[in-house]
């Protein structure tokens, strides 16, 4: 990312077919599992991390929520999920992962404040205890673990600290959020990658003109949201603090796609 980046500040053309690989949050499978893949095929990769994780083992609410699902002992609870009050049915894996998407969007729209006290209330109506720490299966990468891993193919970048939704906090806390990611990862890590990833991410959502400001005055030089699409050198309208980038597929075929002229072309084709 950092490549793509200083591509686009000095007009400099990168290797055709170019493409950047990016984690977010910060887990511990995340460096046991995935970044010595990377490491081991020389791919550059950065991950973007939520601080307040590693410095307090903090863990947001959308994870508890996804926490809350998996260790219910029930399978019903009434809720309102935009059309009034209803009983909900979770028995198998499919519906608690489609019920958690749905609450995680409604959460999404209020103070993150509210979203924490609503996924409290959600845990205590399906009996389920949650830790104030990040229990194991939620374990953060350590600092220790991320400066061991850090080498010429894999970086880290600021992720805010706490990871709220930031266009739901005050200016103040949104600064602190940004700045604060972007302190903690030059006290820790030896070269930390210079540009920011908004949680969630979606413009004008999740973000917007107010977030991509803090994020310049802190003198990153760019962010990325999670808008899907590509970032194109060329471009004279490219904004710096919001470039897109593509979720990895669940299948290699989408991902050769997105690799390739085919899905530039759909996009272009798209535009017109």
């Amino acid at each position: 990312m950092r490549q793509v980046v200083e591509a686009l500040i000095s007009g400099e053309a990168l290797p055709p077919r170019t493409v950047a690989f990016t984690l977010d949050d910060g887990f511990y499978d995340q460096a046991k599992t995935a970044l010595p893949v990377f490491e081991s095929y020389q791919a550059p990769v950065t991950l973007f991390l939520a601080t307040d994780m590693q410095d307090q083992r903090y863990w947001s609410w959308d994870y508890k929520l996804e926490y809350i699902f998996k260790h219910t002992p029930r399978q019903s609870l009434e809720l309102d999920l935009g059309k009034g009050v209803a009983p909900q049915t979770f028995a198998t894996s499919k519906d608690k992962r489609d019920l958690v998407r749905a609450l995680r969007n409604l959460n999404k729209r209020l103070p993150n404040q509210a979203a924490e006290s609503s996924v409290k209330d959600i845990a205590e109506r399906l009996a389920v205890h949650l830790p104030a720490e990040a229990p194991d299966e939620y374990q953060p990468i350590t600092w220790e673990q991320a400066r061991s891993l850090e080498s010429h193919y894999v970086e880290f970048g600021p992720h805010t600290q706490r990871h709220p939704i930031l266009a739901q906090v005050s200016d103040e806390e949104a600064k602190q959020e940004i700045v604060g990611s972007w302190k903690a990862l030059q006290a820790n890590i030896a070269n930390p990658v210079p540009i920011f990833c908004y949680p969630s991410g979606r413009e004008g959502i999740d973000f917007g003109v107010r977030e991509q400001k803090i994020v310049k005055q802190a003198g990153l030089i760019g962010a990325f949201s999670a808008d899907p699409g590509y970032v194109h050198l060329t471009r004279a309208d490219n904004n710096r603090f919001s470039l897109k980038r593509f979720n990895f597929p669940n299948d290699i075929t989408h991902f050769r796609q997105y690799c390739s002229w085919l899905e530039y072309a759909k996009e272009r084709m798209s535009r017109r």
